[in-house]
């Protein structure tokens, strides 16, 4: 990805902000997209990202900022003037329509010829694998389908941006897993520049290029997914992306860490209360004899639960829940509820917040 800093950026959005009545939503949103980036809006319901998405698309006026697409303002231009293509979260085809019609209908109303219509529809439906159902309509397919026509609809008028709002969230988990690689196979196959917008976290960071955290109208913070997932810069979304064990400690003026009460170890965070997030796949439960890790513990067992794949369990530390991930393995059986067992997690696993920064 090039820098975003040394060109003029495919859409730019520059103190985009919005109130309705005296209710702020959004305070101002700075961002720059790259041309064939798919870029994901992603925060809890309420945070601003459908509002940020429909003010792009023209569907809501923003309240002040701009809009810019290749160096040209489109804060005020109506929808049909933007080269955007929309697929929502409930599909909005037409039911009387076949999905051809559907397909067509954008194409039609920018008086296209027949001909042409006939052979972009009939192109866009194999790019999504629809074209042997064509003449069918809405209420004869499964979601996924749907989900395919309403895709086809906003690519067929080859738009330079493509807008998705949640456009898998009517989908079961078997059927979203594969939309997402078809999705994101497809824009990079186009190189179509794309925002997404969602509440799920699995989506966003195996999908996207990078990751737009919105929290109360406000940007968290950008970045790829690794950089989110691995260093989030506030709490909210240390919290909100992935799993996270939070613990309250203290770090003494020694420099040592401790946890309701209990020496953890060295450690190089600043003296002081610390905010401790450490995921559960990378929090340990350690046998006796066990080679330590950077960081001890001991606490009580308080329940596991099995997931198949995973065991997860609770381990009780002076009050404070601490949950570990682990493999399934019959060789190595979980103590039993009410044992004292040790936790453990390395330096590099945790990432610390100065206590007045919780969130």
């Amino acid at each position: 990805m090039q820098d975003h800093a040394a060109r003029q950026p495919h859409l730019r959005l520059a103190g985009l902000n919005k109130s309705f009545g005296a209710t702020e939503v959004i305070p101002g949103i700075d961002l720059d997209v790259d041309q064939g980036e798919m870029i994901a809006l992603l925060g809890p319901s309420g945070c601003g990202k459908t509002t940020t998405l429909r003010m792009i698309a023209g569907l809501i006026a923003p309240s002040g900022g701009q809009i810019v697409v290749d160096g040209q303002d489109i804060t005020t231009r109506p929808v049909h003037d933007r080269d955007m293509g929309m697929v929502f979260q409930s599909y909005a085809l037409f039911p009387h329509m076949t999905v051809a019609e559907n397909v067509a209908f954008g194409l039609e109303m920018r008086h296209m010829g027949r001909e042409d219509i006939r052979a972009r529809v009939a192109a866009a439906l194999d790019m999504v694998q629809m074209g042997h159902l064509a003449e069918r309509r809405p209420r004869e397919l499964s979601g996924g389908q749907q989900q395919r026509v309403a895709l086809a609809r906003a690519l067929v008028i080859q738009p330079s941006i493509l807008l998705l709002d949640e456009p898998l969230s009517n989908l079961d988990a078997k059927l979203r897993d594969e939309m997402r690689e078809q999705i994101r196979s497809l824009q990079q196959q186009i190189g179509i520049t794309a925002l997404f917008v969602t509440h799920d976290q699995v989506e966003a960071l195996s999908m996207c290029d990078r990751i737009v955290v919105l929290n109360k109208g406000r940007i968290e913070q950008v970045g790829t997914p690794g950089e989110i997932y691995e260093h989030p810069a506030t709490p909210f979304v240390a919290d909100f992306v992935g799993r996270s064990n939070r613990l309250g400690a203290e770090v003494t003026d020694k420099r040592r860490l401790t946890v309701s009460g209990q020496d953890a170890g060295p450690t190089d965070l600043p003296p002081g209360q610390s905010d401790l997030r450490i995921r559960p796949h990378r929090t340990f439960l350690l046998p006796d004899g066990a080679t330590p890790t950077d960081f001890v513990l001991t606490g009580t067992l308080k329940r596991t639960s099995f997931i198949g794949d995973l065991i997860e369990i609770h381990v009780d530390v002076g009050g404070q829940d601490v949950v570990i991930e682990q493999s399934t393995r019959k060789d190595h059986p979980t103590p039993p509820p009410g044992a004292s067992v040790r936790i453990g997690w390395n330096a590099g696993d945790m990432i610390g917040f100065r206590g007045e920064d919780r969130a």
